[in-house]
């Protein structure tokens, strides 16, 4: 396939290009950061999702950013179809630092029978997919897979952009090759080609920061009567467009095209069909992803320009950031001429010391101005294409931005430029650059009862190991002061871990550094887990690094953080100088709340081959946080009779004729009490006929948990066990659940336990001892974010709704009672 760019007869159109773009969404770490946006709002995947029942749940126009990792992998989507739909998807894989072989399957509903597949219809990476138009006969759930081809191949990352077209596409009106035909609001054309000479243009508006995704079918009868059709996107600069075409590589049937971009400046944009001599149908379908709206974020612009770039020496240029912003995004704005813009690499160095490279060798001596702005999110890498004006693009292949994620970005930044050909008629300017930066301050969690957060660990290291351990193959994780760049400092102090602290990590290594036991039984959510981390690692196909949580002894484990990029070395200039990149020191941050009441510990993990080896991981300023147990309660039940006590004392049961559970008692508020409190002191069973729990004993009445810690309420309510929740489905029951931070809730609600749930006719707790996703009724009220332990949203927002989330149970059970 062939992507290239041409000039247009037409004038540009829209407004002038923007400087500037605002943030992305932070796609580096995955640990809770703000999500902040200008680029595409990203979905994710969550894994395991290589089968049907596995699959991630997506919409019908999305863009989801994912890795076929480890070797071998394959990701499934699930997407909603109504009957006599198409869908058009296409990945893009330019910008992975493993393979960019992916094949692509949409499958019909039982989740394994193909309906059309591709392997290199795409453009974007070499043999990506691309399939459009596939028809779904009947509504229902259908599937998008993306896979490698063999069992050794990986491509970190690829994005999956889909979209289903449903309903009768609009036909195409000639004459449309000068004046382009405005595209319909569903972006759906059914059109005709009627030679070599037509061109069929059609026009929309765009918003900066916007993304678009247009799919030609080149077969939309799927009567193997091809169009060979070439697809552009413009204008970007003055008057040029952006086109890819498959005719001049190999083919699948049906034949397909996709293109992508992203948008610097708002205005009228065209995305255009031609074709070489053949005749015949498409169904074009245009979607737009709109820029995420950005969080906190602030412009900086340099006035340390014009700068002339010359041979030999770096050309360089500064901006000044005040205060002490955390770093959640990223974005880079350059502009700059050059008679030569291939000759021109360039880099930024953070306050901290971080070098990482953004372009080298892009460009075309056709394009001499190149005015770009740099977005992890953006559609595709700079150098895809050799025209640079008027887009957003994401940094070449081998870099990223989000390593700077986390940092403190006070202070001075450094664009680095270096001519790497003598020439002396090459002599270019930059004449502009700018920094945003999207702030995103690590909330403290905020805890519904107005207690300070607990402190389960807290670790600087500077007065040794504080139980920290640490073994493998190869082990060199030491404590102490580092002393070899690119990390040659601590976070905080003189003294973290390293994997090495005077040079780089073993060859041939397996070693992971441990965390002493953590014992969050005295705590309940949010909890938050925090580490201060700088790293320098090669490529993820060989060398390996992450961060991960799991109950002491290793079970249930949950990956926090894990390296899957490039290595992180870069060669520029004439002189093929060697820059050593890094990361951090940043403050990364996750919710641990799925480990209440549990014994966990954290690992840092690094593994190596026998080839190259970097600086490795440092680490520094662990902490856990957590909520302190509620002496009042909060997810007990609501209907007559009901709720079940949390062994965190979160869910003190309430309504008529129930007791809401206190710590160290049980206090009755409509019934009257027939236990005392359990003897854990954690959470009191109250209500007619119901007993307390303790430690290996059942509890007066219908029976307590086998734990101790949850109690049974309400007349007739069974407790849970550990292993296995029981529920009675009679009107005021309910059980406890055996972890518990949410107490089960409703009439005839069960609660649930590690293990396997089961449940009377209400809500229980879910079975990893989270409060499950609840509704608006009274039958259930719980705080979890469906999908995962971390928000889909930027933390203060996300805990805004959280209180007022609570807020609203709190006045339904008082209007219940």
């Amino acid at each position: 396939m062939k992507s290239s760019d041409f000039i247009s007869s037409s004038a540009a159109l829209g407004a002038a290009a923007l400087i500037l773009s605002g943030c992305g969404a932070n796609e580096g770490d995955g640990l809770g950061s703000a999500r902040l946006a200008v680029g595409q709002d990203l979905a994710s995947e969550a894994e395991p999702n290589g089968t049907a029942s596995q699959a991630n749940a997506i919409s019908s126009d999305t863009v989801v950013r994912a890795n076929l990792s480890p070797d071998g992998d394959a990701d499934l989507f699930s997407f909603q179809a109504p009957a006599g739909s198409r869908v058009y998807a296409a990945v893009m894989s330019a910008s992975s630092t493993a393979s960019q072989d992916a094949d692509l399957d949409i499958l019909d509903q039982d989740g394994t029978t193909v309906l059309e597949t591709d392997v290199f219809n795409g453009s974007f990476g070499g043999l990506s997919p691309s399939i459009a138009g596939t028809p779904l006969a009947t509504a229902g759930t259908y599937y998008a897979r993306v896979r490698v081809p063999s069992a050794t191949v990986q491509v970190r990352p690829y994005d999956l952009h889909l979209k289903v077209q449903s309903g009768v596409p609009i036909a195409e009106v000639e004459p449309n090759d000068t004046t382009p035909q405005a595209l319909p609001a569903t972006g759906w054309i059914a059109g005709t080609h009627s030679g070599a000479t037509d061109v069929d243009s059609y026009s929309l508006s765009l918003n900066a920061g916007d993304t678009l995704f247009a799919s030609l079918d080149q077969d939309p009868t799927r009567d193997l009567t091809q169009f060979a059709a070439a697809l552009a996107i413009g204008p970007f600069g003055s008057g040029f467009d952006i086109q890819v075409d498959n005719q001049s590589g190999p083919v699948e049937t049906p034949y397909s095209d996709a293109i992508f971009a992203t948008v610097k400046a708002a205005g009228t944009y065209r995305v255009t069909v031609t074709g070489s001599v053949t005749v015949g149908d498409y169904g074009l379908s245009v979607s737009v992803h709109p820029a995420a709206p950005s969080v906190g974020c602030t412009t900086y612009d340099s006035a340390n320009v014009p700068r002339d770039i010359l041979f030999g020496a770096p050309t360089t240029s500064f901006i000044d950031v005040p205060g002490a912003p955390r770093i959640g995004d990223l974005n880079v704005s350059v502009r700059l001429s050059h008679p030569m813009p291939p000759d021109v690499d360039v880099y930024l160095v953070s306050p901290a010391g971080n070098t990482n490279g953004l372009f080298t060798d892009i460009g075309s001596r056709t394009y001499p101005n190149l005015e770009l702005t740099i977005d992890d999110e953006a559609a595709f890498p700079a150098g895809h294409f050799t025209l640079l004006n008027g887009m957003v693009v994401q940094p070449e292949r081998d870099y990223r931005l989000h390593w700077f994620d986390g940092e403190n970005a006070g202070g001075r930044w450094t664009l680095t430029l270096r001519d790497d050909t003598d020439n002396s008629n090459n002599l270019g300017v930059l004449s502009a650059w700018s920094l945003t930066i999207c702030d995103a301050p690590i909330p403290a969690p905020s805890c519904s009862s107005g207690d300070a957060p607990s402190t389960r660990l807290s670790a600087d290291f500077e007065g040794g190991a504080q139980g920290f351990t640490h073994a493998g193959t190869a082990d060199a994780w030491a404590l102490g002061a580092p002393s070899a760049a690119p990390i040659a400092t601590c976070n905080g102090g003189t003294q973290c871990w390293k994997t090495n602290l005077s040079g780089v990590y073993n060859a041939s290594s397996n070693q992971d550094l441990v965390s002493p036991p953590i014992d969050l039984s005295g705590v309940q959510a949010p909890i938050q887990l925090r580490w201060a981390m700088k790293y320098q690692l090669d490529n993820a196909s060989s060398d390996h690094g992450w961060v991960e949580i799991r109950e002491v002894g290793g079970a249930n484990a949950r990956r926090l953080w894990e390296f899957l990029d490039a290595s992180m070395t870069t060669t520029v200039g004439s002189s093929n100088l060697v820059l050593q990149e890094s990361a951090g020191w940043g403050t990364h941050y996750a919710d641990v709340s799925g480990y209440a009441g549990k014994r966990v510990e954290v690992v840092f993990h690094l593994d190596s081959d026998a080839s190259v080896q970097l600086a490795g991981l440092a680490i520094d300023d662990v902490s856990v946080l957590g909520c302190p147990r509620s002496s009042t309660g909060e997810g007990g039940g609501e209907g007559g009779g009901t709720g079940g006590g949390s062994t965190t004392g979160e869910g003190g049961a309430t309504g008529s004729g129930a007791g809401g559970a206190g710590t160290g008692g049980a206090t009755a508020t409509g019934g009257a009490v027939t236990s005392g409190a359990s003897t854990t002191g954690e959470s009191g069973a109250t209500g007619s006929g119901a007993g307390g729990a303790g430690v290996g004993g059942a509890a007066a009445g219908s029976g307590g948990s086998t734990t101790g810690e949850g109690g049974a309420t309400g007349s007739g309510a069974g407790g849970a066990a550990t292993g296995t929740a029981t529920a009675v489905t009679g009107a005021g029951t309910s059980g406890g659940s055996s972890t518990g931070e949410g107490g089960a809730t409703g009439s005839g609600a069960g609660g649930a336990a590690t293990g396997t749930p089961a449940s009377g006719t209400g809500a229980g707790a879910s079975s990893n001892g989270d409060p499950s996703a609840s509704s608006d009724k009274t039958s259930g009220c719980g705080c979890r974010f469906v999908g995962g332990d971390e928000p889909p949203w930027p933390w203060p927002a996300a805990l805004a709704l959280i209180a007022l989330a609570r807020i609203r149970c709190k006045r339904l059970r008082s209007q219940s009672s």
